[in-house]
Formats: structure tokens, sequence, C-alpha cells
């Protein structure tokens, strides 16, 4: 064996290679998601242009993301902002700062706790459902069936539930801004014995149209994302029950992700230039 062909079996065997296979792996199987979802969007868009949507399915998906989801999106929320208050009101009361506890509270819950804690309730009940929903129906080849029978499984399947993602959300983050107010205003009584009109005149004087804009924009990007993430990735599913749990499991982690870098980008566009304007 010579000494280029013995260095190289050394080499094959050391965690350096096993990690730069992983790496390259890793790297061509995120371009590939972004490909799906790209494509998914794309004729998503198609159907609903063309007027080929399911519309009632748009309608079933869209219950599903509203009312089904919604319990576990306002409790989320409204536990939020009352730990917030259980935090901030009493200390701020006793250093004379009552005043502001309402706008902390309102300022945090609509601009970016809201539309956060909210999103990732939806993705753990609705995404993770969907995701296996149509992982277990590629698998088990009933999305070729559908094709069989001449029906198309994006304007039945996927652009309904990605609609309804896209335009259901906002009004789930609106409710549960407003109940996550509401219990940052409890908690403030209770814990600080702050008087309710003192927390509304403060909610009011602090939180400005602009941040409701923001978190509206901000349901609609992160209800796109968990629908989109959902149906690409349980779409191109193959193999059997393990490759379901594995689908499901990439399309969770995928709208995680996804929506902190936009919940980034999105807060960087509407309020980097009024940093730069106060520096």
């Amino acid at each position: 064996m010579s000494v280029i062909a013995r260095a190289l079996d050394i080499y094959n065997k050391t965690y350096s290679k096993k990690f730069l296979e992983k790496l390259f792996l890793g790297t061509v199987q995120w371009f590939e998601t972004v490909g799906y979802i790209g494509m998914t969007l794309f004729h998503s868009l198609k159907s609903l242009f063309t007027g080929n949507i399911d519309r009632q399915k748009f309608l079933e998906q869209s219950a599903r993301f509203g009312f089904d989801s919604l319990p576990i999106s306002l409790l989320m929320v409204s536990i939020t902002g009352m730990i917030i208050a259980i935090q901030v009101s009493l200390e701020m009361v006793k250093q004379g700062a009552g005043d502001y506890v309402g706008m902390l509270v309102s300022v945090a819950i609509v601009r970016e706790l809201g539309p956060i804690i909210g999103s990732f309730a939806v993705i753990s009940l609705v995404g993770s459902s969907m995701a296996a929903e149509i992982s277990t129906m590629k698998v088990t080849e009933q999305i070729d069936a559908m094709k069989v029978l001449g029906v198309s499984p994006v304007n039945y399947l996927l652009a309904p539930r990605v609609f309804a993602g896209f335009f259901i959300m906002p009004f789930v983050i609106i409710l549960a801004d407003l109940l996550g107010v509401l219990g940052g205003m409890i908690m403030s009584k209770m814990i600080a014995d702050l008087n309710t009109i003192t927390y509304i005149n403060s909610v009011w004087s602090g939180l400005q149209v602009k941040d409701i804009i923001t978190s509206i924009v901000k349901a609609f990007v992160f209800g796109g994302i968990i629908s989109l993430s959902s149906t690409s990735i349980g779409y191109k599913a193959k193999g059997g029950a393990i490759d379901v749990g594995i689908a499901t499991t990439r399309a969770v982690v995928w709208a995680f992700v996804m929506i902190l870098l936009a919940d980034y980008f999105i807060s960087w566009l509407f309020f980097s230039q009024e940093s730069v304007s106060i520096g």
C-alpha cells in the first residue's frame, strides 16, 4: 500500500471526515428544503391566481389555524404577560414608575412576545400535525392515488393550508396580544395594587400604531412560514413510519428557526431607523 493510499485510509477513519461529510450533506439538504418551500409557495400562488384552490379545504384549514389553535395561543401569551407584570410591576411601583408598567408590558407583548409565543404554540399544535398528516399521505401513496384520479395535490392539499396560515394567523395573534396585555393588567393589580386606569393610560400612551402593524406583519409572515414548512417538508417525505416522524421533526425545527430569522429581519426593518435616529 502506497503512502498516499495509507494516508487516505487513515483520514477516512477520522472524525474530521465524518464531520465534513455531515456538513456537506446538511448543506445540500438545506438548499433542497429551501427549494421545496419556494416551489410550494410558487405553485400555491399559481393555484390562487388561477382560481383553482379548493375553497372548502381553505375554510377547513382556516378553522384549524384559527379556532383549534386559539385556546393554547391565548393561554401562552396571556401567561407571558402575567409573568412580565410579576417581574416588573412591584419594583417599578416602588421606584415611582408605576405609570410605565402598562407601556412596558404592552410594547413587549405586541412587538415581540405575542407573535413569537403565539406562533410557537401554533407550530406545536397545528404545524406538527399538518406535517405528519401530509407525510403520512405521501408515504402511504394516497397522494399518488389523488394524482391518478386527476385531483391536484397542490389545489386540494397544499394551497389551502398555505393561505390559511397566511391569512388567519394575524387574527390569532391580535387576540393573543390583547389577552397578554390584559394578563399583565390583572397581575399588576394583584401584585403591586396598580390602578387599572393608570395601567390602561400607560398602554395607550406607550403603544403606537407602528407596534400594532409590526405585530400583524409578523403574524402574517410567521403563519406563512408555519404552513409552508409543514406542507413542503411533509410532501417530500419518503419511506415509512420512521420517515414520517423525521419529516415532522424537520418541519417543526425549520419553522422555529425560520420564524426567529424572520423576526430579526422584520424587527430590523421596522425599528433599526428608529434606533439610528435616537443615536
